[in-house]
């Protein structure tokens, strides 16, 4: 059994322990990647510039608006303040809508994910390939409060996860620019109930949730650094940890876009939660350098690919399938 002591009591990466400085000093780094790393450790983010190449925001922009402009029945998304996923079957206005997991029926989603820099710091966190499971695609800002993902992105180690947050265009004041509390990831556990770190609205209720939330904003206001605002720019792409504190500020200059691409990533070893709402959930796929999988596509019907075998010790993963129309689909594992 391990000995290993973290900062919360759910686990977390190899940066998380409290033997952090002594495990970077072993690892044969460039200084960037150290410099990185240190940031990352202290703040619970770090900002890669212009990592996203202009070429591929640009194709992933053309498909999406695409796909909103004639209608596109293989992308699910979300209407103005619904909840509900629906095909994207006819022309729908985008302003304000959201698609989710884009990565599946669009592959730019997928050439944008697996940006060389952000995928060489999921690497460097997971110490293993990282595996995207949930994204969303933003036309306008969220407005979504201070959070901390772990309460709402369940996984079986749900400290190991990071996000990240890439901007699609230049971002200006008023748009509801991503926001943050810089060291929130270093706040006390928050349990929602024994061992618990996600919220079940149907076990915790609302109180206890608006309780958290009022705890994380008074925390933020507090602190040293404050809540900050996030005018990105193109290409730019903001990698968080699990538990900062985070979300989207106040729309004040509403006929702003504020365009964005988000994924959620945990190790390849990693399970997320709906992996056990059944055999259709479990699929991953590869493409290139990342692994990915849907809580809301089967997989395993998509393209009919070919499975192949698992590395040696990852009998419990879930199954990974190859996909032939990524251009490195060979390099698997």
């Amino acid at each position: 059994m391990s000995n290993t002591v973290y900062h919360s009591k759910h686990g977390g990466m190899w940066i998380d322990a409290e033997d952090w400085r002594e495990r970077l000093a072993d690892r044969h780094l460039s200084q960037e990647d150290k410099d990185r790393l240190e940031r990352f450790v202290r703040d619970g983010y770090i900002i890669l510039e212009q990592a996203a190449s202009p070429e591929a925001v640009d194709a992933f922009q053309a498909e999406i608006a695409r796909s909103f402009r004639f209608g596109n029945p293989d992308v699910l998304f979300q209407s103005h303040g619904s909840q509900e996923t629906l095909p994207l079957t006819e022309a729908v206005d985008r302003l304000g809508s959201r698609v989710v997991d884009a990565y599946v029926p669009l592959r730019q989603a997928l050439d944008l994910f697996s940006s060389p820099e952000l995928v060489r710091f999921l690497r460097l966190i997971f110490d293993e390939d990282p595996l995207l499971f949930q994204g969303l695609n933003f036309d306008q800002g969220s407005q979504q409060g201070l959070h901390q993902d772990t309460a709402y992105v369940v996984l079986n180690r749900p400290m190991e996860l990071a996000a990240c947050w890439i901007a699609l265009e230049d971002v200006q004041a008023g748009s509801g620019e991503l926001m943050y509390s810089p060291g929130s990831h270093r706040l006390p556990d928050w349990d929602f109930g024994p061992d618990r770190k996600h919220w079940d609205r149907s076990v915790d209720g609302d109180a206890t949730h608006d309780e958290w939330s009022q705890f994380l904003r008074s925390k933020a206001e507090a602190s040293e650094h404050g809540i900050q605002t996030f005018l990105a720019r193109k290409g730019d792409i903001l990698v968080w940890h699990a538990d900062l504190a985070h979300g989207g500020s106040p729309v004040t200059r509403p006929e702003l876009t504020r365009q964005s691409l988000v994924g959620h990533f945990c190790p390849l070893s990693g399970r997320p939660r709906y992996f056990d709402y059944g055999p259709i959930r479990h699929t991953v796929r590869r493409w290139g350098s990342i692994a990915y999988s849907s809580g809301h596509y089967d997989l395993a019907l998509r393209d009919a690919p070919e499975p192949v075998a698992l590395p040696e010790g990852a009998s419990s993963s879930p199954h990974i399938m190859a996909d032939p129309e990524a251009a490195s689909s060979t390099n698997l594992l």
